[in-house]
């Protein structure tokens, strides 16, 4: 299947069911809002084919969306980056219905081994000059396939959205599409942040991720599975020094290792490394009202090795990535307002330093979006068989549950070189056995 032949059906911006009030038609951004990169963030939900005909699960698809709009009226409204406020005018989202001439199964196949085929499955979904005045800030592309399976594509602004707001308004669309009611109210959750944390001007340094994270190379992306025995066994070897690792501090523990080794080969001598993890304010801070916020509310956590640290033993780099969270955790749970402000600024313009000395130490992006609710999404025809990303034009990794809830998938993108020489490492093909990519 070397491209897929697909045809597009519908094409419309629906608009919210219900007209936006008037004194909700501006929303101003937080602080965390302003300093995100410029771009939008995709993710796939893979869906056996079901019982319920077409014609109705994408009818029902398009009301239940338009409904949900309702609640997260933003996203059909517009952002001009000269003026900070997200103009809630209600002009729509991108909806695409299209017709793909392959079976869902034969897709899944080979998708998971190129995953540039993916990509096709959400192409029309947004326009290619992203966040113009004009440019939508939700996308979403219904993918029909010949077998009756179905993939919904998604693509929505980080403007305003990180993973939990993403989350949340996945599965209130699937709630209200399969019960046609909602969970609950979400118009006062996007002014909660931006009430607390409100922008600055200047925001410090910016960067723009095609040149500080991508550069001029082409940018591969492939998945590494790491399943549950395997994680399993990468936590009981571990001795590490304060506390027992999770998951996420493996995995990234392990790609980190890899990246420093492929770095040292290639210039012939260590250097600085740092491995930037997002991490998630929510449930850790102690501001009332923040857990259920919606907007973007991370920060970054900054593991750094240098030049001259050993770098031979995981070990090593699972303490760097398990202390790194766990004292920027713990520091977010005795910050005031003011502090967390003070916290998020301080990282934010360290990142930005790093990516802009690329030529004289490695930098690693890292988001994680485990443990949240994606593989719950059921608008009324089962839950999705697969959750997927995409193929990306920046070098970064981001780490998505398998179905299962144990494993991790890691989808990491890197330039050409770099990725073929990240696929024969030894620990990438010990621990990630091609047989279950």
């Amino acid at each position: 299947m070397a491209k897929l032949e697909i045809q597009i059906q519908t094409r419309k911006m629906l608009k919210p069911s219900t007209p936006t009030p008037n004194h909700l038609r501006s929303l101003k951004l937080s602080l965390f809002d302003q300093t995100v990169p410029p771009l939008y963030v995709p993710i796939l939900f893979h869906y056996l084919p079901s019982s319920e005909g077409i014609i109705e699960r994408c009818d029902k698809l398009q009301k239940s969306l338009a409904e949900t709009l309702t609640m997260f009226y933003p996203l059909a409204g517009r952002y001009r980056k000269d003026d900070l406020p997200i103009h809630c005018n209600d002009e729509g989202v991108e909806y695409v219905e299209t017709k793909v001439n392959a079976d869902l199964a034969e897709f899944l196949h080979q998708g998971t081994k190129n995953i540039e085929l993916l990509n096709d499955l959400l192409l029309w979904c947004v326009p290619p000059d992203a966040h113009l005045p004009s440019s939508p800030l939700l996308g979403v592309q219904v993918n029909i396939f010949n077998c009756g399976g179905l993939v919904i594509a998604i693509q929505i602004s980080h403007v305003l959205t990180d993973a939990f707001t993403l989350a949340t308004f996945v599965n209130e669309w699937a709630h209200i599409s399969q019960t046609g009611t909602t969970n609950a109210n979400y118009i006062e959750n996007f002014s909660h942040l931006p009430s607390l944390f409100p922008t600055i001007v200047p925001p410090g340094p910016q960067f723009s991720p095609a040149s500080d994270i991508g550069g001029s190379y082409k940018i591969v992306t492939r998945r590494f599975v790491f399943d549950a025995l395997t994680i399993a066994k990468l936590k009981s070897n571990s001795s590490a020094t304060l506390r027992k690792p999770t998951r996420v501090v493996v995995v990234l523990s392990v790609l980190w290792k890899v990246l420093v080794g492929i770095s040292s080969a290639k210039h012939g001598h260590s250097r600085d490394s740092s491995l930037c993890v997002t991490i998630g304010l929510r449930g850790k801070s102690n501001i009332p009202s923040s857990e259920h916020a919606l907007g973007n509310f991370v920060m970054f956590g900054i593991a750094d090795l240098e030049a001259n640290q050993p770098r031979e033993e995981l070990n090593n780099f699972i303490n760097l990535v398990g202390n790194t969270i766990w004292d920027t955790s713990v520091g977010i749970g005795k910050a005031s307002v003011d502090d967390i402000s003070s916290m998020y600024v301080n990282t934010y313009t360290k990142v930005v330093d790093k990516l802009r000395k690329g030529d004289e130490m490695d930098i690693y992006l890292c988001t994680s979006w485990c443990r949240f609710p994606w593989y719950e999404a059921d608008f009324g025809w089962g839950t999705p068989f697969w959750v997927s990303s995409v193929s990306h034009g920046v070098e970064a990794i981001c780490l998505i549950d398998t179905k299962d809830g144990d494993g991790i998938e890691a989808w990491v993108s890197l330039t050409e070189n770099d990725m073929a020489e990240f696929e024969r490492d030894p620990d990438i093909l010990t621990f990630c056995p091609t047989d279950i990519q």
